[in-house]
């Protein structure tokens, strides 16, 4: 296990595998009134080792959100 992964809890998707804990770069698109935008962001998400199963917590989705004003704020 890396600097970067740690290991958490069994997975509430398949119940069966274990969810480890790394940075992992999301890029996604949102679209708004002002137009769509393109995000990217590295954020910590939990991701489970039998299923594949991703998850982020509350302090991920404000980083998550945090980049989308940021991006909005850029348009015209």
């Amino acid at each position: 296990m890396s600097a970067t992964e740690t290991a958490e809890e069994v997975c509430c998707v398949c119940k069966q595998g274990s969810v480890s804990t790394r940075t992992q770069e999301l890029t996604f698109h949102q679209f708004t009134d002002k137009g769509r935008l393109v995000c990217r962001v590295t954020i910590p998400m939990g991701i489970c080792d039998n299923c594949g199963a991703t998850s982020w917590d509350a302090a991920a989705e404000a980083q998550i959100e945090d980049t989308v004003r940021q991006e909005y704020e850029k348009l015209p």
